[in-house]
This record gives structure tokens, sequence and C-alpha cells, in this order.
């Protein structure tokens, strides 16, 4: 279903995407600036752990906190999975959940709201049409690709541990970390005149804490580890592989992305780059027709999907290798 909205429409749909999301929530505004009515709909997910929180802001390059407020920037930090985006020309308009999106004129800014002629087109996704390409679901991939294709700012995620116990199982929400914060850059001079090398896709969606401490770290003094270091650099400069050092690994072997052919990992449990992975994720169907064969990179034509990543006639040449 779309529908074309304008005035107190458009507002209640934003208000209620940003109320009613359960997964994700990603917003796409240049101009960021939040009322106490915009703070009190997003505190409703302040404890949510479950709720992705994707931020996407832009313009003003050499004055960012007209964009987004140092204050405000200092309210999403308190959301226990939360990710902030900069993308220095942006211009668009997006705000979705798992269930409905809209692609409109309006920023995330009060002002805007109270003031302003706005227009949007609403797309709520059925049971029915998921798997259809309609223009939520491109406006969503698009604005996904916006997100993990440009500035990393802030990263929170969720940590966990298993649950232990004789009848017990699943995992159990522990605490959140900060993985990357780069505010300094943007409110400590007020300019982002450095590009950070950083994207989402360098990051986990959440962490597990049972494999953090696995293995009991060794104590290497300064003068072992330059030694192992230089070591290491001849070892390199010549080519050669070191038969003492038992941590290197044989080389991966390649494979591509089911859905652009991004060459990576051969491993058909996950045959998708990661970029690709969480823009399936928010379906999730495993039997979504994809484009390329995992083992060749070869066109699919639709046979290909995530339970069946390999062509059936490439299936025997990718079990030898």
């Amino acid at each position: 279903m779309s529908a074309f909205l304008t005035g107190e429409e458009l507002e209640n749909v934003v208000y209620d995407i940003i109320w009613d999301a359960e997964k994700t929530l990603l917003i796409v505004s240049p101009f960021i600036k939040l009322d106490d009515y915009f703070k009190n709909l997003f505190k409703k997910h302040m404890d949510d752990h479950k709720l992705r929180i994707i931020l996407v802001f832009g313009k003003n390059e050499k004055k960012v906190n007209r964009s987004l407020s140092n204050e405000d920037f200092d309210f999403f930090k308190q959301f226990p999975n939360v990710s902030i985006v900069y993308v220095p020309h942006l211009h668009a308009k997006y705000y979705g959940n798992e269930k409905k999106g809209v692609i409109t004129s309006i920023n995330l800014y009060d002002y805007s709201f109270k003031n302003n002629i706005e227009f949007g087109v609403f797309s709520e996704q059925k049971l029915f049409n998921k798997l259809s390409t309609s223009a939520d679901v491109e406006a969503w991939e698009q604005c996904m690709d916006l997100a993990y294709n440009n500035e990393v700012v802030y990263v929170k995620r969720p940590a966990y541990r298993s649950k232990k116990g004789l009848i017990s199982f699943g995992k159990e929400y522990v605490k959140s970390e900060v993985l990357f914060d780069s505010t300094d850059k943007f409110y400590g001079s007020g300019k982002s005149n450095l590009d950070s090398e950083k994207r989402l896709y360098d990051f986990d969606d959440e962490l597990d804490l049972d494999n953090q401490y696995d293995v009991r770290p060794e104590r290497v003094w300064e003068e072992e580890q330059s030694s192992t270091f230089s070591k290491n650099k001849i070892n390199k400069k010549e080519n050669k592989v070191d038969p003492t050092n038992n941590t290197q690994d044989k080389e991966p072997k390649k494979g591509y992305c089911i859905r652009t052919r991004e060459e990576i990992d051969f491993n058909p449990e996950r045959p998708m780059s990661n970029k690709a992975f969480k823009m399936w994720n928010k379906y999730g169907d495993k039997n979504y027709q994809e484009k390329f064969c995992h083992f060749s990179g070869e066109p699919s034509n639709g046979e290909t999907s995530f339970a069946k990543p390999i062509l059936r006639k490439n299936w025997k040449k990718a079990m030898k290798n």
C-alpha cells in the first residue's frame, strides 16, 4: 500500500514509524533537531537493545553541529544499539522501520514539522509483497547503501552471554559497548576535515561475551615484541613463511556475493558480503532469488538463494575445493 501524504497525516506517519519500530529504525535526514515531543517518542526505545537505530545526517561540512547539535548527539548516545553516519552532500530524507517507510521532503527537525509545507509517499509492507520489488524496498536499500558506505561517527552495540542453567538456552543481554566514537572531530573543532576510513560493515551487529576471554592472553615483554616485529618484517620482505609461526593461516578460498558479485571468502553458510547480508536480513527470506553463483560468480538468473547459494552444475566442483 502506498499513499501520498502532507500536513498532519505526514507528521503522524513519521511519529508512528519511530514509535512502532521493533527491529530496525532507519532515519535519513540532513538536519536533526529534537524538541521534547520527539525525545519522548525515542525514549520508548531507550532500554531496547534489540532495536537497531541507524541515523544518517549531513550538510554543513564546516560546522556540523548545525546539522546535528552536540546536545542531540549526546541524547542518541544513550541508546544501547545505535549507529550514526555522516554524509556531507546529503539532501534526501527517509524514515523507515521493518514494516513501513516514507520517502519525504521533511527533516527530523521540529521547525519543519511546525512551519513548512512538506510532502511524502508512504508505503507499508504486507506479508504478500515483502518479496516483491517496491519503491519502499528500493528506498530502504538505497538508504542502507548510504549508511554502510559513508563516514561512521558513532557505533554502540549490545553484548550478550549464553544463558546458563539446566533448562536455560539462548542468550541474555549484559551491556552495551561503544565500538567507535569520532565526535571530538566534529564537535571539538566544529569541522569534519578528516574522512574516517571506518564504515558500518566494519562492525558486528552484536558482541559475544562468551568468546571474548576464551584464551588467556600471554604476557609479551617490550623487547620480545620488538624482536618479533623485526623477524616478521624480514620474512615478509623475503616473501618467506616462517615454519615456527603457527599463527599463519592458509589463504582463504575466493567466493562471490550472490547479490553483488563482490569477491568474498568462500563460505556457503554466509554467501553474501556484510553490506548485502544486512540488507537481506531485513526480511531474512532464505529462498529469495539472488543474482550470482557463490562458487563461480556467474549470473544465476534467480536460481541461487541464501539457502542454495551455488548453482547445481557447480556443486561437485565447489565441494572438491
